[in-house]
This record gives structure tokens, C-alpha cells and sequence, in this order.
């Protein structure tokens, strides 16, 4: 038997040989066959893209319109569980997958639970040792169907959007994606591994918008509640900040087709339509800004023929009959069509053009919103006839705009003649919170002077007071003024108007406009006229608007309105005042909020129950369609002013 010290040498050199033919073979591999080998490795090395957290989107107060909620996947690593069996046992109750879905995972050394899985879901199990999450996010809009058209959706993945600001900010609010590396074995499988993350991804900006929530509420609610009172095919309701030019709300519904259900559009920036007698005011502006001669006409007791030529005559009526002259501010009062026309055929086409370009009309809103129009405004060399031409453009027909081209046209008179460009956007903000852009007030021009805005506002004024055709418009305690319109959309086999679209377009309050607002409704049945189917939106909404806690809208005004005594107003330098935002954008509040009970309002329509709640201060969201069932907090509750109060429907 060989001695110890022998035994120890042989095996010392084993070793030895051992050690040299791993060495030679860790040089052929890593040198000499080194590449072959690399090209193996790269042929299965895998790169994947690992997606950032989306951009939130915000209204004008920081309420979350849109946002992205995180979800996970799991990875595990069984090396370093303390007690795998443990784990094994919850798994399948906490993710709700099957046992034999989890053993079959755990029998390799990296089980991979894809998911999704909610925050709530893995809680329990988010701290142990050897559990690695993997975020993914889903997009969720905690504001129901709130401002939807606006906001838009994204596509099937998830990851691009499909319409509205989610589309036309995508490369802001998608963010950059990071980078994971991973191999496969030689059976094809991915290995997954926890520290295969080569690039963290980065999360994209914030957009706030101009939209106040409540405001945007208010709106779409009575906006539906007047196309359903007239059985209409749909209509649009703008709500406009003067000094500003922030949009805020732009609510707009159409009838689908198909489905002869309303739906959500963005229809008030995107589709232009003849205005109608709300277009009459920029005629009187085109008038008064040329110096033409404004001696009254006479109102023919409703009925004129116009001589275009010797061969043709067109027939002008009205529906407020007079025989007597009326001046401008009486064709606008009264909404004259062939007192407008008359005095339109005092102006040479390039005036009447040039005045309806300097409000805005013919040209893009400027939103960065897809397929916003620009609406349809011809040069005069491309009217077909300048006899017909005028008198049709001082009727608000022969061009188009949108609702939200109205309603910034009317902010320019209310600005002093001053046209501002329309925003959407109030500020965006990077992942780091960072301001990279902030809206300021942009001026686009001088489209009147101050002395000829004023001269419109008095006019405005007049169509809201008593024997004016927008009466039902005027609010009690601050004045509201403007113009209707209604504009025959096509005409019976007979030559007679067939359908309409009713409109109001105005200001409030008269002395210092802080908003202008449009609102359309489109083929209404039983009433066609705009100061009976759309003044009343106005109305309504504004009361509502004006009982809010943090309304963006005045609730007093000066005791001397503009309608009843112009006063001397100074022109305004070209350049308006600027508004800076400091963020977070939280509502603003009142020192003596005091605390008020939540009313019964089981039984009662949504609009009825909204228009309470808005009454008391509180803030009101909907839920559901029909008549309110409950509320959250229930009937009896106190809450401070300005508190959120959800009114639960039954669902139609």
C-alpha cells in the first residue's frame, strides 16, 4: 500500500493536469474559438424594449383626466427564497392561477409570472426575498367619459394614441423607452434573469390642459339634456376665457348613424358649418371699421326682393317684420336679414373679406388637435357672385367656421378688438416635473379697433334685453349679452326651410367680458330658433357655473353696464398681459367654506340633481345615465363647500 506522502503527490498531480486542461481549454474557448462562440451567444442573446410610464394628463386645477396605473409581472429567484415551499402555497390564490401552473414554474430556476398583476394582488408577497417585479402600465381615465373626444384613447397596444390630445402630444406623454437583455437556451427558451435591465426607461411628461372639470360636466350635461328636449341630432357648447384665449370647455355630441345613440366628438374644433345670423355682427364690424354709411334702411315689413340682375330676384324675408328704418344695432337687435343685407352691399368685397380674416375665420385654430379645421372663407376673386356673396356672408351663409372659431371671434370683441390665438394646452411638464412649456397669452392681431368693439358690445347688449331676440340668455344678477342665430341647413321640394341649426353666441359679464361662449344645436325638432333652443343653455349653464366654489366665472359685476352707458375704455397695447401658472394647480378655496349637508336627491334627473349640488358649492361627478339612485356621500352628510359629491345613476 503506497505511503500517505505518495498518495498526496499523485493527487497533487491530477490536479495539476486537471488545472492545465481547464486552462487550455478556457484559452481555446476564449480565445481561439472566440469568435464562433460569439456569433453562437449573439444568435441568442434577446433585446427587448421595456415600456415607460405614459404621460398623465391633467385639467386646468390638476384633476387627473388620464392617467397610467402600474401592474406588475413577477420574476423569481429561487436561490435566494427562504421558504419556496410557503411561497408556492400562496401564489396560486394571491395571482389566481392554477397549482400546477406554479410548480411547472418553480421547476426552473427563474419562474416567470407574466400577469399582469395589480399592486393589491401582490402586496403580500412585493418585500420578500427573491421576488423581483416588473412594471407594466394601463391606461385609465378616472373621469368616466369626462371630456373623452378631447382627451382621445390609445390603440389595441397601449402604447400609441388614438385621437384627441392622447395622439397629437404622443411623443411627449409616451416617454423613452428603457432596454433589457436576455439569452436563450438551447432549447429556445428566454432566460429571464432580474438584473437583465441594461437601460432604466423614462417616463413621459404631463399635459395640463385649459379644460376646467366642472365646467367640461356642466357643459356636456346641458348640452345633452337640450338635444334630448328637442330631439336633436346633436350640437356644441364652448365655453372661452377672454383674456387668456384658454379653452374652458368644449363639449360637442353627434348622432351615430348606426346606432342612433348620441356620442362624445370633438366636433366643436374639428367641423365647420354656416354660422348664421352670430356671423351678422362682423358686417356691423366691417361697417363701422371702414367708416361705410350706416343710415338706417327700411325693414320692407319683412320682405324684399333683392335685383341681381335683370333676370334674377332674390327674395329676403325676416321673421321679426318691420316697416320701419332700422339703424345697424336694430338689424343686429332684431337679427334683421335684409337690413344686414343692405348695408352689406355698402361695403366692397375685399372690406367685408378682410374683416372676417382678422377674426380668425378661413384659417386654423392653431391647437395642435388632429384635424382641426380651418374652416371655409373664399376670396373675393372666387365668389361667384358679389351681388349674392355679400348679403349671403353679412347672414352668417357662403362660409364656414367652427363653434370654436365663434366663440374666440366673440372673445375679440370682448378683448377690446384684440384676437388672441386659442389654446388647449396650459403647461406640460417633464418626468422630472420640469415646466418645458407654460401657455402665455399670444396676440394674432388687432381685428378691430376698441371704439368699434365697443359699438358691438352695445349692440350685443341690446339682443339681450327686453323685445331682443336673446333674451332667454340673460342671467339676474350678471349680465350676459349676444347674438342668435338660425341658419336653415336645406330646404323642401316646395323652396321652403326644412331643418336648422340653432346657435347663441356671447359674453359675460357686459363691462370687463371675462368668457364668450358658443353654443349650437344641430336639426332641433319643434323649435328651431336660437334664442329659444340655444339662449337658455347659456342660462342654465352659467348659473350652475357661477355657483361653483372655484368658478372661473365672475359672480359680480360693476353696478353700470357697458350696454347701459358706454364708458371711454383706453386701447390696449398689441401686446396683451401675460399669466404665469405655478403648479400644482389645486382648486382655488374660500377661508369660510363652512360645511353643508348632502340633499335627498334619490329619484331626480341628473341634471336637476347637478345643478342642486352645484347650487350648494359642491362639485359633482357623474356616474351611470338616468335618474340619480344615490349619492357618495349619502343624503345627510355634512361636507365642506367645494367637496366632490358623485351622484350614481341607474345605467340606459
Amino acid at each position: 500500500m503506497a505511503k500517505p506522502s505518495a498518495r498526496i503527490h499523485f493527487l497533487q498531480g491530477v490536479l495539476a493536469i486537471l488545472g492545465v486542461g481547464v486552462l487550455v481549454r478556457s484559452v481555446v474557448l476564449q480565445v481561439v474559438q472566440y469568435p464562433q462562440w460569439h456569433v453562437r451567444a449573439e444568435q441568442r442573446r434577446v433585446t427587448r424594449s421595456i415600456m415607460p410610464r405614459r404621460g398623465t394628463i391633467y385639467d386646468r386645477n390638476g384633476v387627473i383626466l388620464a392617467s397610467t396605473e402600474p401592474q406588475y409581472r413577477l420574476r423569481i429567484t429561487v436561490r435566494e427564497l427562504r421558504d419556496t415551499a410557503t411561497l408556492v402555497r400562496q401564489l396560486p390564490e394571491l395571482l389566481n392561477i392554477s397549482p400546477q401552473r406554479v410548480r411547472a414554474e418553480f421547476a426552473r430556476d427563474y419562474p416567470f409570472f407574466a400577469g399582469p398583476f395589480t399592486a393589491e394582488e401582490i402586496d403580500p408577497i412585493r418585500n420578500l426575498r427573491g421576488v423581483h417585479l416588473d412594471v407594466v402600465y394601463r391606461r385609465v381615465y378616472p373621469q368616466d367619459s369626462t371630456a373623452v373626444a378631447l382627451i382621445g384613447t390609445l390603440d389595441a397596444s397601449g402604447t400609441s394614441g388614438v385621437g384627441g390630445i392622447e395622439k397629437s402630444y404622443d411623443s411627449l406623454l409616451s416617454g423613452t423607452p428603457g432596454e433589457e437583455r436576455a439569452w436563450r437556451s438551447a432549447a429556445g427558451r428566454v432566460l429571464e434573469s432580474p438584473g437583465n435591465v441594461v437601460r432604466e426607461p423614462v417616463a413621459g411628461a404631463s399635459v395640463y390642459l385649459t379644460i376646467d372639470r366642472d365646467l367640461q360636466n356642466i357643459a356636456e350635461t346641458e348640452l345633452l339634456a337640450t338635444i334630448g328636449k328637442y330631439s336633436a341630432d346633436g350640437g356644441d357648447f364652448v365655453i372661452y376665457e377672454v383674456e387668456t384665449g384658454e379653452i374652458l370647455a368644449n363639449a360637442s355630441f353627434r348622432r351615430d348613424s348606426l346606432t342612433g345613440r348620441m356620442q362624445r366628438t370633438a366636433s366643436a374644433i374639428v367641423e365647420g358649418y354656416d354660422p348664421g345670423s352670430t356671423a351678422k355682427l362682423f358686417t356691423a364690424a366691417a361697417i363701422l371699421k371702414t367708416g361705410s354709411d350706416t343710415t338706417p334702411v327700411s325693414g320692407e315689413c319683412g320682405a324684399w326682393g333683392q335685383v341681381v340682375s335683370q333676370n334674377y330676384t332674390r327674395h329676403i324675408f325676416d321673421v321679426h317684420r318691420t316697416c320701419e328704418m332700422l339703424g345697424l344695432g336694430d338689424a343686429i337687435k332684431f337679427s334683421s336679414n335684409i337690413a344686414m343685407s343692405k348695408f352689406s352691399l355698402r361695403l366692397n368685397g375685399d372690406e367685408q373679406f378682410m374683416t372676417l380674416r382678422d377674426f380668425g375665420f378661413g384659417t386654423p385654430l392653431g391647437l395642435n388637435f388632429p384635424k382641426e379645421t380651418g374652416g371655409l372663407l373664399k376670396r373675393p376673386a372666387d365668389w361667384d357672385n358679389p351681388l349674392l356673396a355679400k348679403p349671403s356672408m353679412a347672414q352668417g351663409y357662403y362660409f364656414r367656421v367652427s363653434t370654436t372659431h365663434l366663440a374666440a371671434a366673440y372673445a375679440a370683441i370682448g378683448n377690446h378688438g384684440i384676437l388672441l390665438a386659442p389654446a388647449l394646452v396650459r403647461e406640460i411638464r417633464d418626468s422630472r416635473d420640469s415646466v418645458r412649456y407654460r401657455h402665455r397669452p399670444q396676440v394674432i392681431r388687432r381685428a378691430i379697433p376698441d371704439s368699434v368693439a365697443r359699438h358691438l358690445m352695445q349692440y350685443l347688449g341690446e339682443v339681450t334685453e327686453t323685445g331682443g331676440t336673446g333674451l332667454k340668455a340673460q342671467l339676474d344678477d350678471s349680465s350676459v349679452v349676444g347674438k342668435t342665430g338660425t341658419a336653415v341647413l336645406n330646404f323642401s321640394k316646395k323652396g321652403e326651410p326644412r331643418e336648422y341649426r340653432a346657435s347663441f353666441a356671447g359674453l359675460q359679464p357686459a363691462d370687463h367680458p371675462r368668457i364668450s361662449f358658443t353654443a349650437m344645436i344641430y336639426r332641433p325638432q319643434g323649435q328651431k330658433y336660437g334664442g329659444t333652443v340655444a339662449a337658455p343653455i347659456i342660462r342654465t349653464a352659467l348659473q350652475q357655473a357661477i355657483a361653483l366654489l372655484a368658478s372661473p366665472i365672475d359672480r359680480k359685476e360693476p353696478a353700470q353696464s357697458v350696454v347701459r352707458a358706454a364708458r371711454p375704455m383706453a386701447e390696449l397695447p398689441v401686446e396683451a398681459p401675460e399669466h404665469s401658472l405655478h403648479l400644482p394647480l389645486a382648486p382655488a378655496t374660500m377661508a369660510d367654506a363652512g360645511l353643508v349637508a348632502v340633499p335627498e336627491l334619490g329619484g331626480r334627473t341628473l341634471r336637476d340633481a347637478a345643478f342642486a349640488l352645484h347650487q350648494l358649492g359642491f362639485t359633482v361627478k357623474l356616474v351611470g345615465r338616468g335618474r340619480v339612485r344615490g349619492t357618495v356621500p349619502v343624503a345627510g352628510d355634512s361636507m365642506p363647500r367645494g367637496s366632490m359629491v358623485t351622484l350614481r345613476a341607474d345605467s340606459l
